[in-house]
This record gives structure tokens, sequence and C-alpha cells, in this order.
């Protein structure tokens, strides 16, 4: 098998223990939610509920193009580079009509260390894949929903399965410098397919994993899919961590504009509106201040959407851990 197993860690590498660097003048990283609209309905993801039932998710609503070069004009005012640009989301990023002109956008713009984009692959063509390749992606990291046609069975196409491995092994062969990380969540593997599933992907990835299932989604009946695991997604221990460190490292860009400081399937806690700021105004803003200082004073509860949110401890690793350090934080202040 060529590709690395990196089941427990990140493709990057090692992580920095975040309270040694904190504040951060800049954000590690910044998500961008392209599109809330899906071409597939896993079991474990909010479009597998009901419509009326997924919130502010239920439209299909698209980043507009204007809105999006002035995340990344924003961006290239901060003094340096983010470690990570990770178009992902709670919709799948390539059905954005440009997503590869995004890329290359930022790209140019130099606001980031790497690029990546978090994919199911159906969508990728052999143009779409020259794209993304040309446009300087760093990696792309496509999430396998199952090893057959059955598991992709709500597409109504056969030989869908069959077409995507075609189509990974086309992006691998002409991958140039952007990495390939290929995943799947052992909920989806049944008895003896883990051995199947490093076969086939294995000689046609970077790196390859098989992550846990985590409670992500409030509407979704976890017990039914075989139960979350009472690991992170990566493997570690879950830990007891009341301190989430999301919005002290990153922040994310909505398709609506609106900018959020963590990944939350609930209705989100607005920071602020990117037609009206910039993203350094927002980072260094007062709403950002506030919501990280009730994180270290232990009242995260003052904002519903963390309320009852455990998905931060699901999702993070060691490195992360702010608790011990929140009374030194909090002198040390909490805008960079």
């Amino acid at each position: 098998m060529r590709a690395q197993r990196i089941d427990g860690q990140t493709p990057g590498g090692k992580r920095t223990r975040l309270a040694d660097v904190l504040p951060l003048a800049i954000p590690f990283s910044v998500q961008i939610f392209p599109v809330y609209g899906c071409n597939l309905a896993c079991a474990y993801c909010i479009h597998s509920v009901p419509t009326e039932q997924r919130g502010f998710v239920a439209g299909k609503v698209m980043l507009d193009d204007a809105l999006y070069e002035k995340c990344i004009d924003g961006l290239a005012e901060f003094p340096r580079r983010l470690k990570m640009l990770r178009f992902a989301g709670t919709g799948e990023p390539l059905l954005h009509p440009h997503i590869a002109d995004m890329v290359a956008y930022a790209a140019e713009r130099d606001v980031a260390d790497t690029i990546d984009i978090v994919t199911n692959g159906l969508a990728l063509t052999e143009e779409l894949s020259r794209a993304l390749i040309a446009a300087q992606l760093g990696r792309i990291r496509i999430s396998i929903q199952g090893l057959d046609d059955a598991a992709y069975a709500h597409t109504r196409h056969r030989g869908v399965f069959h077409e995507l491995v075609e189509k990974i092994r086309f992006f691998y062969e002409h991958r140039g410098a952007t990495k390939i990380y290929v995943k799947i969540i052992d909920c989806a593997l049944k008895d003896g397919e883990e051995e199947v599933f490093l076969q086939t992907f294995g000689d046609i990835s970077d790196f390859i994993a098989v992550e846990h299932l985590i409670p992500a989604v409030p509407q979704i009946d976890y017990d039914r899919l075989g139960g979350a695991a009472d690991v992170t997604q990566n493997g570690a221990a879950v830990g007891s961590a009341a301190v989430c460190p999301q919005p002290f490292y990153m922040m994310q860009l909505n398709p609506d504009g609106m900018i959020v400081p963590c990944c939350s399937m609930e209705t989100p806690y607005i920071l602020g509106d990117l037609a009206q700021e910039s993203m350094r105004q927002i980072w260094q803003g007062r709403k950002m201040e506030a919501f990280r200082r009730a994180q270290l004073m232990f009242q995260k509860e003052k904002y519903s959407v963390c309320a009852k949110c455990r998905q931060y401890q699901y999702a993070m690793f060691e490195e992360d851990i702010l608790d011990g350090d929140a009374a030194e934080l909090l002198t040390r202040g909490v805008i960079g």
C-alpha cells in the first residue's frame, strides 16, 4: 500500500499546543462553506434529515463570487498566511460551479500554507480534476460512504462506486503536487470490509484513514447506526474539556456571507456579516472577544448554540485543550 495510514493523526502532522500561542493575530484556519446543497444523503449527516428539520441548512444557498473574493482579499490583509484554508461544509463543495476558480484565486492571493477541499468525490470529472490540480489545490479529502453501489443507492445510478474509484484513480495519476486523503467512517464498513477499503484505495491515495462516527447532528438517532464511538473522530479518548477551542483558532464563512466561530450543526451564532465588515474586523471584533471570554470563564451556556454542544470534544486533539490554561489566557487577553 502506497498511502500512509493516519488514523488518529492530521495529514499536516503534529499540532501546536494551542494555549502556548494564544491569542492569535490571525486564525490558523478559515473554513468556507460554498454551498448548503448536497448530492448525497448519508445516514449520519444532516442531509439525511427531513428538509423541514434541517434548520438553516435546508435551502440550497450558494456563496456569491464577489463575497468570496472579499473574504480572500480580507485574509490577504493579515500579516501572515493561514495554516489552512478549507472548503467543506454541510453541503458538497464541488457543487459550486466556480469551485476551481475559487481555489485558484486563494492560491493567487497566497493566503494559506495549504488549501483543502473535503468532498464525497462524486462530482469529480476529468475536467474538474485537472482544473483543481492546476489551481494549486493542496489537498483533497475524499469521504467514502461505502464499498458498493448499495451505499450510494439514493443516487439512483448503477455502477456509481466503480466510477468513483476510477475518478479517484484519475485524480491520483494526474495529481501533481496535490495530495489525496481518502477516508471512511467506521459505521460505513461492514464486517471484514476494512481490508477491502485499504486494498481499494491504498494505492491511489497519499493518506488513508478509518474515522469514527461522532454525534454531530442532534436530529439523528446514532444508536440506529450502531452508536457513536466513545472516542474522538480521530480515535483518541473523548475528554471532558469544557472550553471549546475552535473560536480561538478558526472562523467559518457560510454561503449566506455570515461569519461563525465553529462548524456546529445547530443554528449558528453570527460573529459578523462579511457584506458589512472585513475578515480582520470580525476576527478582532467585540463579538468574537465576548464569545471567547465566555468560553474561558466556563459560561458557554450564555450562547444557545454552545449550551448542549459536545461536538467539539469529538473533533479535538489533546493539544487543543484549554481548560487548565483558562485563567492565564483571560489575563493574557483573547484578541491578538
